[in-house]
């Protein structure tokens, strides 16, 4: 999801975000979710009732932390730098237009503001796990709107501190659902060593030295194949930038 810088139920009343639960459990097929999440869905919507992670609305278990409202607002990334998906400023890109630029492009699946800024920010600490699934429709929708041919899809890496302390690393799963939907194997292809400072607290050019040499290739399955790598927010691109450059 590209950060500007200055820079998917009638049962009225069950699912309360709209949708009828019918909707919401079709949608939970057309995901790949098993049938058995229906039944036990019921149970928990009863003893563990569910708020949009947006919005803050009643939702089904089935939905997956986000109504059909909320998902709708997701705003769509608008001019793009073709190759990197940086904001262009009088025709010039911002991120890749001078320096090293690795991949081959770069595709920015929405804005991060709104809804989306939302969803992610719960996602990632607020333990809603579940949001993870409509965050891989979203990506797979641009994916396939760009109509990438892919054979491996990784994501970028977390120490086992870093999984440790959240419960997940939010990219990979996210790429597994993505790979799943593009019908191609997720490989994990890089390792994060972890001896940088965090890169939130560093300014732009800083943030491309300290991410150097901070992930490592793990095996040789990227060799002559056509990688997606997933990160869950592009802002200067450098940590997606140097995942790259290793893969190369």
């Amino acid at each position: 999801m590209r950060r500007m810088r200055q820079l998917p139920y009638k049962d009225k009343g069950f699912c309360r975000s709209g949708r009828s639960r019918s909707d919401a459990l079709q949608d939970c097929f057309m995901n790949g979710e098993p049938f058995w999440r229906q039944p036990l869905a019921l149970v928990e919507d009863y003893l563990f009732p569910s708020r949009c992670a947006c919005c803050g609305k009643n939702v089904s278990a089935v939905e997956n932390g986000a109504c059909a409202g909320c998902l709708d607002a997701i705003e769509s990334v608008k001019e793009a730098c073709p190759r990197c998906s940086g904001q262009l400023i009088d025709g010039s890109c911002e991120i890749c237009s001078d320096r090293m630029w690795y991949l081959d492009r770069n595709i920015a699946a929405a804005e991060y503001s709104g809804a989306m800024k939302k969803m992610l920010r719960s996602y990632k600490f607020e333990k809603r796990k579940r949001i993870h699934r409509h965050l891989g429709a979203v990506a797979f929708n641009a994916v396939k709107d760009q109509g990438l041919d892919v054979d491996l899809v990784t994501a970028v890496p977390m120490t086992g501190t870093k999984v440790w302390k959240r419960g997940y690393n939010q990219s990979e799963l996210v790429a597994r659902v993505l790979s799943r939907r593009l019908g191609c194997d997720y490989k994990v292809l890089l390792m994060e060593k972890g001896s940088s400072r965090t890169q939130k607290d560093l300014q732009y050019r800083d943030r491309f030295i300290n991410i150097l040499g901070r992930y490592v290739p793990k095996g040789s399955a990227a060799r002559g194949r056509r990688v997606l790598i997933v990160d869950d927010v592009f802002t200067t691109g450098a940590t997606i930038n140097e995942c790259a450059r290793v893969l190369r």
